[in-house]
């Protein structure tokens, strides 16, 4: 039978966690625990015996869902797509993207599941590591908590280099180093997440309000000029479904072509998605977890299918995918220039948006590079508090920001300076190939904890403090292996590229 694993302290779920504001602990941690002592005044995810050691609960309910919308929008879904069009075509894109859409929505509600049961520090990891999986070895959770937490320093940096890229648009490299950004973006991630969770709140609240709606805008203007609204008053319809055709051939002809172009394009679905686990993180710092995280989560569904489905299905609708200036746009940097809906832009005739549209994406880099060092501060931060980490960097400050974890997460993603030399540059392309992995190494992760969460929760005949809908959206143990498929194809993927 499978049982929760309480830990060697003794203690049920975070130790550090109270329950208040009407929340109501589960009834395993009410028979050991007195559940009467509330969130500090302050907010902190407070032990009082250790207080060097405790995030502060600053994230407000409009913070946490405006992060849930905004997390995962990125350079994946406005420049990306653009490789995926020309390989596979529009139709291959749209069965692609909603294939992965679904898992996410799935991984989602598993981790909201757990996380308003059991809202933990560390985002995700401490899931892996509480329960007795049987055939999972405990030791998942220290593996996967370091894998996480390489791979936001990795995308960090990797980040910073596309902010680098994005300026060059009005200031060349022969006027700049690209070095200079790359400093200068990494001091202010750097000085934004140690001003605190409050301030970190606030100002991804603000960015990601800026995100949603320049998404919201390129969805309308691909309507308008698909339905013949643009300078050229050329309604496209679905005339590129029909001609060059819904689907192109990637690496054979015939079926097989076409099979293998759908295949294709969701390693860069996954890229895409990758971050939208930050709502996970976020919950050892959200003010009432049990109430906002669902809240939350379920805003998933609604930003997987607007922002990601309807902008691929439309991109198809207003480019070919043998267009040439589409070609010509994926051979580009992570400028406007190399963004599909540039070329969209382009082929309509509109003049003076691309430039808006680059400065958009630079708020979208800098961003995701914002979040990303903050995930890998909290994730080591959570693995100290677990003893799987060098204990000094679980302290914190007084505004619970933990110090040390934010130094090192920071000292490492100076590996961002390697794209300065060509010859560095290919190095780096190495670590940047594995962020992919990671993150689908993460879902299964999710997914995995999640089946045996429930077999425990089951057992034990125990209510969750949310809906029980997410068991019910469909078996868990199909998309573990489903996701486990995507680790595989993207290997095999990434070896015939």
């Amino acid at each position: 039978m499978a049982t929760y694993n309480h830990g060697h302290d003794g203690t049920y779920g975070d130790s550090n966690y109270r329950y208040g504001d009407g929340e109501k602990a589960p009834y395993e941690y009410q028979q050991t625990h007195s559940v009467s002592s509330p969130v500090t005044d302050a907010g902190k995810l407070s032990d009082p015996n250790d207080r060097h050691h405790s995030l502060q609960r600053g994230l407000s309910a409009r913070q946490v869902s405006m992060i849930a919308i905004g997390g995962a929008i990125g350079t994946g879904l406005i420049i990306g797509t653009g490789t995926a069009l020309k390989n596979a075509g529009p139709a291959s894109i749209l069965i692609s993207y909603s294939i992965v859409g679904l898992i996410v929505y799935v991984v989602m509600a598993a981790l909201g599941e757990m996380a308003t049961w059991l809202p933990a520090a560390g985002g995700f990891v401490p899931y892996a590591t509480r329960y007795d999986l049987g055939q999972v070895d405990p030791a998942l959770g220290f593996a996967v908590g370091y894998t996480y937490w390489f791979k936001y320093i990795i995308t960090t940096p990797n980040q910073l280099t596309a902010g680098a890229l994005v300026i060059q648009y009005w200031c060349p490299p022969e006027r700049v180093n690209p070095g200079v950004f790359i400093a200068i973006f990494l001091v202010a991630i750097i000085v934004f997440n140690y001003l605190g969770i409050r301030f970190f709140g606030e100002l991804e609240f603000w960015l990601s309000s800026i995100k949603v709606l320049t998404i919201l805008g390129l969805i309308i203007l691909m309507i308008v000029l698909a339905a013949g609204g643009g300078p050229n008053h050329e309604a496209t319809g679905f005339r590129y479904w029909h001609n060059p055709g819904a689907f192109a051939e990637y690496l054979a002809k015939g079926s097989l072509g076409k099979f293998l172009a759908v295949w294709s394009t969701m390693v860069t679905a996954v890229f895409a998605f990758l971050g939208t686990e930050l709502i996970g993180v976020t919950v050892g710092e959200a003010q009432n977890p049990r109430r906002n995280v669902p809240r939350a989560i379920k805003l998933t569904f609604w930003r997987i299918v607007i922002f990601y489905i309807v902008s691929v299905f439309l991109l198809g609708l207003n480019v070919a995918y043998n267009d040439p200036l589409l070609t010509g746009a994926t051979k580009k940097s992570n400028s406007a220039a190399a963004s599909p809906f540039v070329v969209a832009i382009q082929i309509a005739g509109i003049k003076g948006l691309p430039g808006f549209l680059n400065a958009c994406i630079l708020i979208f880099v800098f961003s995701a590079a914002n979040s990303d060092l903050y995930i890998a501060s909290r994730t080591i931060h959570g693995l100290a508090l677990k003893g799987q980490a060098p204990r000094f960097l679980a302290t914190t400050d007084k505004r619970g920001v933990p110090v040390y974890g934010l130094a090192l997460s920071a000292l490492v993603c100076c590996i961002a300076f390697l794209n300065i030399s060509t010859s560095s540059k290919l190095v780096f392309g190495y670590f940047v190939n594995l962020v992919s992995i990671f993150g689908l190494l993460s879902w299964i992760t999710i997914l995995v904890s999640h089946i045996y969460f429930v077999r425990a929760r089951k057992a034990q005949v125990r209510t969750v403090p949310v809906s029980g809908d997410y068991e019910k959206i469909v078996d868990h143990e199909c998309f573990t292996g489903c996701t486990e498929e995507r680790v595989t194809l993207h290997v095999a993927v990434w070896h015939v590229g």
